[in-house]
């Protein structure tokens, strides 16, 4: 068994959510579920690509309802599914896809009563990847050696 310093690893249960900010994230899981009010809901678990924060996860929801349907068109939409007509919408049309995600950090009070912070994504917060809107994705472009390299990077000037 190795030999291990416990004193800088983190308390099981302890999470501190990704800075609030854009990011570009990948459909990584979709778990199907129902609301209180028996609404269909999809989890979506969203894992950042690129950045300081590569393959840490961001978590929203799809909720099925009248009232929320247009939320679920522009996420659709803007992780590149035509919308412009029916759709057959099943998770995996979703799983593997990208876009940017804004991304917020909330407080909140957990069931022992703890004040904690958790990640939150606003109403319109996913847009299409080269859709900045002037807001550059966190690590991208920021860190260029966060990005996946390319044909240029060769080049000696």
């Amino acid at each position: 068994m190795p030999r291990i310093n416990f004193s800088n690893v983190p308390d099981a249960g302890e999470y501190s959510p990704v800075p609030a900010g854009r990011y570009l994230c990948t459909v990584a899981d979709i778990e199907e579920d129902t609301t209180r009010d028996n609404d269909e809901m999809w989890k979506l678990k969203l894992r950042v690509e690129y950045g300081e924060y590569k393959g840490r996860n961001i978590y929203d929801n799809m909720v099925f309802s009248q009232k929320a349907m247009s939320r679920v068109k522009l996420i659709c939409s803007r992780f590149g599914i035509d919308v412009s007509g029916e759709v057959d919408l099943q998770p995996n049309l979703l799983i593997g896809r990208e876009a940017l995600v804004d991304v917020e950090v909330e407080p909140y009070t957990d069931k022992h009563g703890q004040a904690k912070e958790r990640n939150t994504v606003p109403f319109a917060g996913y847009h299409r990847p080269g859709e900045e809107d002037g807001a550059a994705p966190v690590g991208v472009g920021a860190k260029r050696s966060s990005l996946p390299p390319s044909v240029d990077d060769d080049l000696p000037f």
